[in-house]
């Protein structure tokens, strides 16, 4: 494969997995409201532990950008996008490995 197909390839579940992260939340706070609600609580206790000038040692003019520009939101989001890739992982390796066992020919290298 050259370059440009990697780069495509990786590229495309990059995509793929934000658009089925963005799906799968929107589908979590439609059917399962107070599981996304509890999941942006959870988000919420980890950004004050992130922000906790006490846990993290950071400097105050550090910690107010931390603050600023992490949301409670960008977590939840980003669990699910890492989800997503983990299943696409699983799709992407695990498809041709089934083809290779599926259709493999005895006796041949």
């Amino acid at each position: 494969m050259g370059f440009f197909l990697l780069t495509l390839r990786a590229g495309s579940v990059i995509f793929f997995s934000l658009l089925l992260g963005a799906l799968a939340m929107v589908y979590v706070g439609i059917e399962h409201p107070t599981t996304l609600e509890s999941m942006l609580v959870q988000a919420g206790h980890f950004k004050s532990s992130l922000t906790d000038t006490a846990n993290t040692g950071l400097d105050p003019s550090y910690n107010v950008w931390f603050k600023f520009l992490i949301q409670e939101q960008q977590f939840v989001f980003m669990f699910f996008v890492i989800v997503m890739r983990m299943v696409l992982l699983l799709v992407f390796a695990g498809i041709p490995a089934l083809y290779r066992w599926l259709w493999s020919v005895p006796g041949k290298a």
